[in-house]
This record gives structure tokens, C-alpha cells and sequence, in this order.
């Protein structure tokens, strides 16, 4: 077979077609290459940038320790120039979560000042130089024990706050007409820690501060000298309640009865009738007890034990006391663990404890006439004969004077700086703490 001619078309022109190929590969590469030599450019660019700017955040630069410089690199920390310059400072102390030294030398290695500002240890691990920065150390502070936490309620604490005058010693015995808790305060949070190495346990950070509970003591000062005055009598019930009911009743007067815990049982019923009348039911503690010469436990069981009979009783929370003999101080507010809210005192003592004769008993009751005034008389403890005969004229004596009797619960109301909304709450909040420590 002849072979075929390279001009024949039909036979050439498959044979021609792939030679075509390498013509176009070959007049694209160097388009090719030069895209890429500019990609490498703009990469190598980009790392010298980078390398000089790294350089540049971290070049040489100079720092003074104790006056006398010293060249860092940039960005340096404090701790970097502490190992670097060794200063013959001394480490702290490990230390336990109640400060007993579990080991000495153990805790932090140095303390620093830069620019005159305190650095802790742990600060200086981060604290960078920038240069120009006056550097110190110091010897380290003590490190606490690794400790795990919890945390639990924290009392607030008693504040008493004393208007119309202030005490020369102290807080003075049943200071003013009347005490009163103005704020029962809240309970705050805190954490206890319990050291990992010493086993020991200790407060630690306080989470929420507590407010504190506000007892306020004063006077009464009825709101434009409103004539208003309140008639008190302490010991009862006894044989002489009912006749004091019944007078009361003929002349219109509402009274305070300020009952003694033991007695409820035998004179329930007549305590019924006081408080349907009207009459204000107080406490005067369970056997009449001198509260400032107990114990806190003593004191909560004289008060809490009176506030349940008589609520058994009435059916209602009495939170009024009367303290024997008047004796009440901040000792026994704190020692009340919130089982009263109001400390009535007097202003005219009608000394009828001591039978002095009936005409003694009312001019002790009604001298002088003031505004606010509170009288203290009383329903049992012995013959209260002189009283039955002296309360009628006592009432009418005042009363011609153009005077009110209100009950002590009464009294507070008309005095408008007398803040009752503590009191209304009728005892402590469930979610509240009594203060054991005065503010």
C-alpha cells in the first residue's frame, strides 16, 4: 500500500489536529509564571512585614530598677525582669484559711511597685514594660492554701439609734418613752473555706453585705400637740381587771394591759374580754423576771413563751412588751431573737406598787400634763384597791384638760416620725436572722 501523501487532507488532517495542542499550551505558561512570582513577592512582603513588626513590638528598650536602668524587650513582665535581675528579696509564707504558716518561704517570691503603684505577684505574671517604667520589689506576701468553699448565711448586726438625746455611758436602760424595731435587716451571704492542706475552716469573701436590723429609740411627740395620753397598767389580769374594764368602759378610755406570761392560763378568760373591749394586750414577760440579769436563751424563753400563751388566747401576735421594772437595754434586743418589736417605758410612774394613799397615786398620774404622756399603773401584784378608787378621778383629771386616752399602739401612730411598717410586719420575716452583735 502506497503511503500517504503529508498534503492529502482527508488522511492529514487527524494526524495535523494534535499538533496544534502544543503551540497553545506552550503560549499560556508564561502567563502562568508570572502570576505566581508575584503571589511569592506579596508572600514574602507579608512575613517581612510581620517579622518587622514582631521585632518592633518587642525591641530592646530600657526600665530603671531601684534608679539604675536596665534594657528589656518590649512587652517584658515584671516577673520576666524579677528573674532576670534576682533581687535579694525574701518569699512570703504558705498560710492556712484561718493565717496559721503551714510553711515558711513557701508563699509569694516578691512583691513590686512600678511607677510608684502597688503589683501583686500574681499582677506581675501579666504586667507588661513598655519602657520608662521605675521598677521596685519587695519582699512577697504570704499565700493561702488551696481551700474549697461554700456559702451560708451571714446575721446582720443590731443598730440602735437614739433620738432626743444621747447617752452619756452606753446605751442607758430603757432609754426614752418607747424602743422600736424601725428595720428588721436582711441577712447577707459569705463564704466559708475549708483549707485543702490544714483541714482548718474560715470565713472568707463576702458575697451580699447583710443590712442591719434598726431598733430606734425615743420619745412621743403626738403629730400638732394632739392632747393624747396613754393609760398603762402592768401585773395582770388579778381579782381587780374586770372592775378597771368596767371603768374604762363608763368613762370611754381604751388602755394598754401589759399580762404576765404565767397568769394567762387562770385569767384567760377575762384577757378575752380586755382585748374585745378594744384594750391593747402587751407582754411583761412570763414571771416578771429582771431581763437585763438573763442569759439570751433565758431571755427568748420569757418572751416567746408569753407572746404564745397570749396568742393562744387572742388569737393574734403580740409583740408590745413592757419590761419589768423598765430595765431593758441593747443586751437584751439582741437576746430578744426578734419576739418583740415595741418597748413601752413611762413617763408618769403613779408609784401605786407602793400604796401611797389615793390622792398620791392621782397627782403622780397627772402631774405634769404633756402631750405623748404614758402612765404606768398596775392590775395585780397585791391590793389594788387604791387604784380602782383613784382611776376614776385620774381619767376625769385629764380628760377636763381636754386629753385623750388611746391605747400605747395608738400613741405611736400619732407621732408621724414614728416609722410603724417594721412593726406592722407583726414579727422577724421568715427569711430574716436576728443580729447577735451590735453594729
Amino acid at each position: 500500500m502506497a503511503e500517504p501523501d503529508e498534503r492529502d487532507v482527508s488522511h492529514g488532517a487527524s494526524r495535523f489536529k494534535p499538533a496544534a495542542q502544543p503551540h497553545l499550551r506552550t503560549s499560556q505558561a508564561p502567563r502562568r509564571s508570572g502570576f505566581a512570582k508575584f503571589l511569592c513577592f506579596i508572600a514574602v512582603l507579608a512575613v517581612l512585614v510581620l517579622v518587622g513588626f514582631i521585632f518592633w513590638r518587642h525591641r530592646p528598650v530600657s526600665v530603671y530598677v531601684d534608679g539604675e536602668s536596665r534594657t528589656v524587650f518590649m512587652r517584658s513582665t515584671v516577673e520576666d525582669l524579677f528573674m532576670d535581675e534576682r533581687p535579694d528579696v525574701a518569699s512570703g509564707n504558705l498560710v492556712s484559711v484561718t493565717g496559721n504558716v503551714l510553711g515558711e518561704h513557701q508563699g509569694n517570691p516578691f512583691e513590686a511597685q512600678v511607677d510608684g503603684n502597688e503589683v501583686s505577684y500574681e499582677e506581675s505574671r501579666g504586667y507588661q514594660l513598655f519602657g520608662g517604667e521605675n521598677v521596685s520589689f519587695t519582699d512577697g506576701g504570704d499565700r493561702l492554701e488551696e481551700y474549697t468553699t461554700e456559702v451560708t448565711r451571714m446575721a446582720p448586726k443590731l443598730e440602735v439609734v437614739v433620738r432626743d438625746g444621747t447617752p452619756e455611758k452606753g446605751y442607758m436602760v430603757q432609754q426614752g418613752a418607747v424602743q422600736y424595731v424601725s428595720d428588721w435587716g436582711q441577712p447577707g451571704t459569705h463564704e466559708v473555706r475549708h483549707g485543702v492542706l490544714s483541714g482548718e475552716t474560715g470565713d472568707g469573701t463576702v458575697v451580699e453585705e447583710p443590712r442591719n436590723t434598726v431598733v430606734t429609740v425615743q420619745n412621743i411627740h403626738p403629730d400638732n400637740d394632739e392632747k393624747l395620753v396613754a393609760l398603762t397598767f402592768d401585773d395582770g389580769p388579778s381579782y381587780f381587771t374586770e372592775t378597771y374594764l368596767d371603768i374604762l368602759e363608763q368613762h370611754g378610755v381604751k388602755a394598754t394591759f401589759c399580762i404576765i406570761g404565767e397568769q394567762v392560763a387562770d385569767g384567760a378568760y377575762v384577757i378575752g374580754e380586755t382585748d374585745a373591749a378594744g384594750h391593747l394586750i402587751a407582754s411583761h414577760t412570763w414571771d416578771h423576771k429582771q431581763l437585763t440579769t438573763l442569759e439570751a436563751d433565758q431571755v427568748r424563753q420569757e418572751l416567746g413563751d408569753t407572746a404564745t400563751a397570749l396568742q393562744d388566747v387572742i388569737g393574734a401576735n403580740v409583740n408590745f412588751l413592757r419590761p419589768p421594772y423598765g430595765d431593758l437595754d441593747s443586751g437584751v434586743w439582741l437576746g430578744s431573737g426578734g419576739n418583740i418589736a415595741v418597748s413601752m417605758y413611762w413617763t408618769h410612774d403613779s408609784l401605786d406598787w407602793e400604796t401611797p394613799g389615793v390622792d398620791a397615786i392621782v397627782h403622780n398620774a397627772t402631774e405634769p400634763m404633756t402631750p405623748g404622756s404614758v402612765i404606768l399603773m398596775h392590775d395585780g401584784g397585791g391590793d389594788r384597791s387604791q387604784d380602782v378608787e383613784a382611776l376614776p378621778r385620774i381619767i376625769e383629771a385629764w380628760q377636763a384638760a381636754g386629753y385623750r386616752f388611746v391605747t400605747m399602739r395608738e400613741l405611736l401612730e400619732s407621732d408621724s416620725s414614728i416609722d410603724l411598717s417594721a412593726v406592722d410586719l407583726g414579727s422577724m420575716p421568715p427569711d430574716g436572722m436576728w443580729p447577735t452583735e451590735l453594729a
